[in-house]
């Protein structure tokens, strides 16, 4: 999932030569992210949970994943209403969810060891659930290092719930390089059957894409296969392997696994991408021809084009890497808002190592310069074209980070494509229509089925 609107727009006037730079009010965006915020902006409004806008969209998932069982709208609300009485931030967030999930859990292990299964995998599951809405705000805490603690929490409730379905989901490691990434293979059942990857984003866990994808493929008869690639999950909290642009290089050693299996029909092997994986995706899909389809949920073309042109415009004309980080480091940091410092520390953790360990430490990364040309890697722009098996592009009205993404991609793709606009009045407003899984799943497998039919 993406980060959330900062509550200030970096303005860099003047002559940036001569250092000159000035920090004013607005909005500024992370990685995958753009203004509008999702609360206040336009005529798509959501729910009004909290009034700081990141806390509000994040919250939404947890209500969203309620269809799938990975929530219970009466917690939440009850969750939320001791928050603000408590003074929303992220500090209370992430407390109140943490003890959340912590009473779920022990509610889990009571229930499992008298044998109620079901109850057990439902308090596991939502346990999971909680524990991530506290694990993204975690680096705005005042224990930024405890995030991959907090981390193994939230798996170890996932992995409990998994192993509680009928049949368990299959705990799967899947070679790469010199090392694993390690996922979920869910079966549709028996016989050689059509298979989806749901790629994950930036943000979300395991728990998300169940509702956004892997259980709505499972209902439909497709197995489905959830992993955790560079820079997602376990890969970035607990081995610091951050996100790498060149994404063919990880759906191919996923593609070469399930086509192995022989309850997986390799002529029908669809990725989806969610989120920022929707760009993942669609660099992939330029390169992996043997996948039968795949889905840009949203689309997007470039992760740079999301930041303020302020911003962008002082990597393109400020001068030397010097030069650029003495502004941002005299100039920038030192007036940044707390909401300004935790969405750049979230959003950069994912690129490096060194970018992880300044947030971890309570600390702004010292190089603008660097992590501006890291994001700029990733884009699609020049390998769009080159996509030439059946894509389906979404687009959320009220998008805050990527508004037009969907219809740019669109115009880059030479092959079979289509584009989908998912709106407020059908309850799928802002970016992955996070309060509607099932109205994305509808549309998401309805179109599978059609582009891989019964071949």
């Amino acid at each position: 999932m993406p980060g959330q609107a900062l509550s200030r727009r970096f303005f860099l006037h003047g002559s940036v030569i001569s250092g000159a730079a000035l920090v004013t009010g607005g909005t500024v965006s992370g990685a995958d992210a753009a203004t509008p915020d999702p609360v206040t902006a336009g005529p798509v409004r959501g729910i009004r949970l909290f009034e700081q806008p990141d806390l509000n969209f994040q919250a939404l998932f947890a209500l969203g994943g309620a269809s799938y069982g990975a929530g219970e709208a009466g917690e939440i609300f009850a969750t939320v209403d001791g928050i603000n009485e408590a003074g929303a931030g992220y500090q209370s967030f992430c407390d109140h969810f943490t003890a959340l999930a912590e009473r779920l859990a022990a509610n889990a292990a009571k229930a499992g060891k008298a044998g109620h299964k079901i109850s057990a995998r439902s308090a596991h599951m939502r346990a999971a659930q909680y524990y991530n809405q506290s694990l993204y705000f975690i680096l705005g805490t005042d224990k930024p290092e405890a995030e991959p603690a907090l981390y193994r929490k939230m798996q170890e409730q996932w992995h409990a719930a998994s192993q509680l379905f009928q049949p368990a989901l299959e705990q799967v490691r899947i070679p790469y390089e010199d090392t694993h990434l390690p996922g979920y293979f869910l079966s549709g059942g028996t016989g050689s059957r059509p298979t989806v990857i749901v790629l994950n984003g930036s943000d979300a866990q395991f728990v998300d894409v169940f509702a956004f994808g892997a259980a709505a493929a499972v209902e439909r008869g497709w197995n489905a296969l959830i992993f955790e690639g560079p820079g997602q999950g376990s890969m970035l909290f607990e081995r610091k392997m951050p996100f790498r642009p060149d994404w063919e290089k990880v759906i191919a050693p996923v593609v070469d696994f399930l086509e192995a299996r022989p309850d997986v029909d390799a002529r029908r092997i669809a990725l989806t991408g969610w989120s920022f994986g929707g760009l993942l995706a669609t660099r992939a899909a330029a390169f992996e021809t043997r996948l039968a389809a795949v889905v840009a949920d949203p689309g997007s073309v470039d992760s740079w084009l999301a930041y303020p042109p302020q911003l962008r415009d002082l990597i393109a004309k400020g001068g030397s890497r010097e030069k650029v980080d003495q502004i941002w480091q005299k100039e920038v940091v030192p007036h940044l808002p707390p909401p300004a410092r935790f969405t750049l520390s979230k959003r950069s953790e994912i690129y490096g190592a060194q970018f992880l360990e300044a947030a971890r430490a309570g600390k702004m990364f010292d190089s603008l310069w660097t992590f501006a040309h890291t994001v700029q890697q990733y884009q699609v722009a020049d390998v769009a074209p080159k996509v030439k098996i059946p894509m389906l592009v979404t687009q959320y009205e009220g998008e805050q980070y990527f508004p037009d993404g969907g219809e740019r991609l669109l115009d880059l793709l030479t092959g079979p494509k289509a584009l989908v606009k998912f709106t407020a009045a059908e309850g799928a407003g802002l970016h992955d229509g996070p309060l509607a899984p099932r109205t994305r799943n509808a549309t998401v497998f309805d179109w599978l089925e059609e582009a891989l039919g019964d071949s």
